[in-house]
């Protein structure tokens, strides 16, 4: 995959698929916490990353250049 000329729609679906997984972490990590397969920092730390990644792909749909927008 070519990083540098993603497409909105290529950034969408990144980002709508790092936001489903942020969702399943929120679901399962407690139980995991609870069931003692899992810290509770090292859930923050992996919630926190995927966050962070949800956040870029945010930040890259706002920042698209014109041509990006237009190859859908």
């Amino acid at each position: 995959m070519d990083f540098k000329n993603l497409t909105i729609s290529q950034i969408d679906s990144m980002r709508r698929t790092a936001l489903r997984e942020l969702d399943k972490r929120r679901n399962f990590y407690p139980r995991w916490i609870q069931a003692g397969k899992m810290t509770q920092g090292k859930a923050e730390f992996e919630i926190k990353a995927m966050q962070e990644i949800v956040d870029y792909f945010n930040w890259l749909q706002i920042h698209a250049t014109p041509e990006q927008q237009t190859l859908f």
